[in-house]
């Protein structure tokens, strides 16, 4: 087993080996996948958060294209989100 090709191509089976020993010791730790907990989100990106819910704010207080609906936010309250989002789509497009 002399041939440097061969040692390469062990050599490499080696570090990858090493990657993905790494990778599982990171996913049995809980450090790969982000928590969904939002108030996680909220520490790590208060000023995103912020933002969005601004965002989602203004449009739920957009005027609804229904007849006695005044806001998409009565939309949702009256009638559920099936009756809302079409409406919100309609808005968004």
């Amino acid at each position: 087993m002399s041939d440097p090709e061969i040692e390469a191509c062990l050599s490499e089976i080696e570090r990858a080996r090493e990657d993905l020993e790494g990778a599982l010791r990171e996913l049995k730790s809980g450090r790969s996948f982000p928590s969904l907990d939002w108030r996680v989100w909220f520490d790590r990106h208060p000023l995103g958060c912020t933002t969005a819910a601004l965002a989602v704010g203004f449009l739920l207080s957009q005027p609804s294209r229904r007849e006695g609906q005044p806001t998409l936010l009565d939309d949702l309250g009256r009638a559920g989100i099936e009756a809302a989002l079409p409406a919100l789509l309609k808005f968004l497009v």
